[in-house]
Formats: C-alpha cells, sequence, structure tokens
C-alpha cells in the first residue's frame, strides 16, 4: 500500500532510487535505467485506484493505524510504502461471503448488514477484513467498518470466557448445574428455548448454549477473574461486573472477539493482531517493523479441553453447520430479538469471525445458524491450501484437575431456585393418518363402486339382453328374463302347459288289536273236562279312518 503522492520531486527520487535498485539487480540494463529516469512521471493526484477498489474496509483500517506505528511528521512527508499482512485471495473470497450472505438471507430474515474477520492465530496476522455489504454503496454508512468500529453485544459467544476460566480455577467440565427457574438479585436468566434441562454439566451447556447454568457458573468462578481472562486472551472493551456479562451484555467489535478466539486455537499463547508489516519511507529504508507480542494467558490443558468442548459445539451443539470436512471449534451467539447474530470459529491454522445485524439495532428474523452457515462458505474457499491438522489432545485426567488461578465466587444477596419439573410428556394421540384413510377410502369406495356398478350393470343388461333375445329367437321366453330395455322383437306365441303331478294313492292299511286272554279259572278240585265256552268272546275295535293323501 503506497501513500498518496503529494510533489513531483519527491515522486521523482523514489522513481529513480527504485531505478537504481532494479539496475543493481540486474533486471535492466544501464541505458533502460537512463531512459526511465528521463520519461516524464504523469502524476495523478487522486487516491490510487486499485485501493479503492478492493479491500477498501481494510485499506481505511491500515490509514487508521498508521499514526499509532510512525509519527505524524514522518507521515505528512508522504512516499511512505506499507508491506500488510492481507492475502489477497482470502480477502476476494471475505468480500464475496459477505455480498452473498446480505444478498441470499438478508432480504428474508431482517437484516441488511454483515462484516467477517480473518487471522493467523500463531502470528496475529490479519489475513481478510470486510466491514460491511459493499464499501462504495452511498446509499448506507458504508465508511463504518464494522468489523473495528462497531461495537456490539457478542450473546452466547462471551459464553467461551465464563467456561475458559472455570476450567482454568480447575472446574470439571462435568460439573452440573441444576437449569430450572432461577432469580438472582432481581435478575431473571432465561434460556432461549424458553425450556429446562434439569441437572445439565458444562459441557452441555456449552454445546446447548444453556443460559442459566452459564450464569450459575460466572457466580461460581467471580466477576474478576472472567473479565480478566477475557481481556488476557483479546478483549480489549470495557466489560462491566453484571450477571448478564455471561451471556453477552457487554459490547464489544468483531476483530477483538476473532482475535480471543485464536487464542485458544494457538493453544493459549494470545499474539496481538496487526495489519500492518512494515513502513519504509521514500529511500525505502524501513522506519518501523511489527513485533510479535505474545503471550500464554491459559495453560495448554485449558486451552486442549476448551477446543474439545467447542468442538462439541459445532458437532453436536448449535454450531453444526458451520461444520467442515476436519476438526472445526467454534461457538454461536444470538442477542435478545436476535439483533445481533455471531458465529467464531477456528481451525488450528485460522480464526473467523462473522456478524449479521442492522446498523439501527433493528430485530431480525433469523438465528445464529446463518452466521455459522456464512462462516463455513469463507472458510470451503480457503482451506483448499491448507493442510488438515489435528488439535492437540485433552488431558485423560479432567477431575480433580489443579488450579491455575483462584476462583473468586459472587456472593448473591438473594437467590430463588425454583424445583425442577419435567416438561409434561404430550398426550397419546391415536396414530391414524386422516389424509390417507380419508383418501384411500374415497378412492377405493369410488373406484369399487363405480367399477362394480358398471360391471354388474353392463354385464347384466347385456346378459339379459342377449339371453332374452337369442332365447326368444329359439322361441322360449323364461320369466326370470327381465331385459332392461324392451326389445322390437317378439317370438311367436307357443302354447306351454306344465305337467301336472299326481302323487300314487296308497293302499288302506288295516289296524288288528291283539287279541285279550281271559284271566284263567281256578283250579277244580278234580280234573274236569276243558270248557272252551266259559270265556266271552272280545270283538276286535275298529279300524281307524283313512286318512286323505295331501302332495
Amino acid at each position: 500500500v503506497e501513500g498518496k503522492v503529494g510533489n513531483e520531486k519527491l515522486a521523482k527520487e523514489r522513481r529513480n532510487l527504485v531505478l537504481e535498485r532494479m539496475q543493481t539487480s540486474g533486471f535492466i540494463t544501464e541505458a533502460e535505467a537512463q531512459k526511465a529516469k528521463d520519461t516524464p512521471l504523469g502524476i495523478d493526484p487522486s487516491p490510487p485506484k486499485r485501493l479503492e477498489r478492493q479491500a477498501s474496509y481494510f485499506t481505511e483500517y491500515i490509514q487508521q493505524e498508521l499514526p499509532k506505528r510512525v509519527s505524524e511528521a514522518v507521515l505528512e512527508v508522504k512516499g511512505l510504502t506499507v508491506e500488510t499482512t492481507l492475502n489477497p485471495d482470502w480477502q476476494a473470497a471475505a468480500e464475496k461471503t459477505v455480498k452473498n450472505a446480505v444478498s441470499t438471507y438478508g432480504s428474508y430474515q431482517g437484516f441488511d448488514q454483515a462484516a467477517l474477520v480473518a487471522i493467523d492465530p500463531r502470528n496475529g496476522q490479519i489475513k481478510a477484513m470486510v466491514g460491511g455489504k459493499d464499501f462504495n454503496d452511498l446509499e448506507s454508512n458504508n465508511y463504518l467498518n464494522r468489523a473495528t468500529q462497531a461495537q456490539r453485544q457478542p450473546g452466547s459467544t462471551f459464553k467461551t470466557f465464563v467456561y475458559t476460566t472455570a476450567i482454568e480455577a480447575g472446574f470439571s467440565p462435568n460439573r452440573g448445574y441444576l437449569d430450572t427457574e432461577y432469580i438472582v438479585d432481581g435478575y431473571k436468566p432465561k434460556n432461549y428455548s424458553e425450556t429446562f434441562r434439569g441437572w445439565t454439566s458444562i459441557i452441555q451447556a456449552l454445546r446447548n448454549s444453556v443460559n442459566i447454568v452459564a450464569v450459575k457458573a460466572l457466580i461460581s468462578v467471580g466477576w474478576d477473574p472472567t473479565i480478566e481472562i477475557a481481556h488476557k486472551m483479546g478483549i480489549e472493551s470495557e466489560l462491566k461486573p453484571t450477571y448478564s456479562l455471561a451471556l453477552g451484555a457487554s459490547e464489544v467489535n468483531l476483530l477483538e472477539m476473532t482475535s480471543a478466539y485464536g487464542t485458544l486455537a494457538a493453544r493459549g499463547v494470545h499474539t496481538e493482531s496487526y495489519g500492518i508489516k512494515r513502513i519504509l519511507d521514500q529511500k525505502g529504508n524501513v522506519i518501523y517493523e511489527q513485533s510479535l507480542t505474545s503471550e500464554q494467558v491459559v495453560t495448554e490443558d485449558t486451552a486442549a479441553i476448551m477446543n474439545w468442548m467447542l468442538q462439541g459445539v459445532v458437532n453436536h451443539g448449535t454450531g453444526r453447520a458451520a461444520s467442515l470436512s476436519r476438526p472445526v471449534a467454534g461457538k454461536t451467539g444470538t442477542t435478545d430479538e436476535a439483533r445481533d447474530l455471531w458465529f467464531v470459529g477456528y481451525i488450528p491454522q485460522l480464526v473467523a469471525g462473522v456478524w449479521l445485524g442492522n446498523d439501527n439495532n433493528k430485530p431480525t428474523w433469523s438465528t445464529s445458524s446463518t452466521a455459522a452457515t456464512t462462516w463455513r462458505r469463507f472458510m470451503v474457499q480457503v482451506i483448499e491450501d491448507i493442510k488438515v491438522e489435528n488439535f492437540p489432545k485433552r488431558p485423560n485426567n479432567i477431575e480433580n484437575r489443579e488450579a491455575n488461578i483462584k476462583a473468586k465466587p459472587i456472593k448473591p444477596k438473594r437467590q430463588i431456585v425454583k424445583p425442577y419439573q419435567p416438561p409434561a410428556p404430550p398426550p397419546q394421540k391415536k396414530a391414524v393418518n386422516n389424509n390417507n384413510y380419508n383418501r384411500g377410502y374415497n378412492r377405493n369406495y369410488n373406484r369399487g363402486y363405480n367399477r362394480n356398478y358398471n360391471r354388474n350393470y353392463n354385464n347384466n343388461y347385456n346378459r339379459n339382453y342377449n339371453r332374452s333375445y337369442n332365447q326368444g329367437s329359439r322361441g322360449r321366453i323364461y320369466s326370470q328374463s327381465q331385459p332392461a330395455r324392451r326389445s322390437t322383437y317378439r317370438a311367436p306365441a307357443r302354447n306351454y302347459s306344465a305337467p301336472t303331478y299326481s302323487a300314487p294313492k296308497k293302499a288302506a292299511r288295516t289296524y288288528s288289536a291283539p287279541v285279550q286272554r281271559a284271566a284263567p279259572a281256578p283250579e277244580p278240585a278234580a280234573n274236569p273236562a276243558p270248557n272252551f265256552q266259559s270265556a266271552p268272546a272280545v270283538a276286535p275295535p275298529a279300524p281307524p279312518a283313512a286318512k286323505k293323501q295331501v302332495d
């Protein structure tokens, strides 16, 4: 990046110096160098057009950083050469991603601005910076760099600092808190889902972004340790000691939030982010060179545990939209009424942050998943040349760890903890798919009814008609034949007499009653001759009348 040209004399000196160096290095001959020196400059006092067209937000950031690096007297001389950390390919990918995010999602999700920053966490170099959807759009406040100048509430992305402080203080990731309705000193935090989970561990609370557990964890470790850790990791904005600090109530900017997350990617070492490598004067002398300012602000074990926990957010929690085909860690963030949408994520070699929202702080209808999706679309374009690298393994012992800092628990004046009541199960309903039932019933009924009716009607009609016609042509008409319509054909009359049937007459049966014998007479004294006339004759009964035969 080259400063504006102020006068012709200095410009010629700078040009001739470059030509002499090219001649010394063998790039041009002495004759070519002299010919170039004799050529008029053709000075255009306007700023370099290339800088106005490309990386506009980054260029503005560099111009604001120059007074912090060199004196005003040096800047007045002009003709300076500034070497930056910008990666042109990544910058182009960032600008494209931001513009597409606003045009694709913003129109129906209610936001019209976005910002993106990418930093190398191992040396702090800013590789890409986009502070708005379009620097040259005059209808909006596009000279505002939303990556560095806009102070916004970070939402749940700030929970990372609360839990980093807890881990550094020796807390276990499995330490549990009761997620239920809770009021502390008049402050009543609410979960985004407006539901409760009961006993919840720190790792589960971070993964699912449970607000009440974050507030209770902040009370356990204290305001001062949390604020101190956040500042050491890279947060430069003022942080206020309130209960809502755990949920991102204090405003920060995207650049410092991204830089702070890079501390975890760099194994607990924070390096101040910067965009200027060197500054050379008009004679090519180095008048400024950035030196790395790095500090181990949290232990490697703490960083490894946090990386492991934040990978769970991407793999199984609220940040699934940011997943890549390599290890990724990160955290989503959403403020009240979705006014600010955040995602800050990283791989070991690169950390990037995304913010979506409105300059006038109007609510949106979006979620932090859109910010995670935007982050992923940028990363997919830039990781092609970055090899896959795993995060350091977390320590095997995550219980009963030695504390590296001392927790300073907050002592609330009043706390109200209501008993946890699990949500009532939904009423059991009979699984009836009315749509399928009605559809199937009507389809089958109509098909069956129409098919059967048409089949029966046509079959009966044709069968009866043909039978009547054919049989009538043979002179036989049966009573069961009833054509559906009257035929014009009449069969010749024929007398037909049904045969009569007479049952054969049966002969009348006679009945003879058995002869009744008289009782034996008493024995005589002697042997008299038998007298067969003494027994009276018994008349036989009259035979029954003959019955009439009925057929």
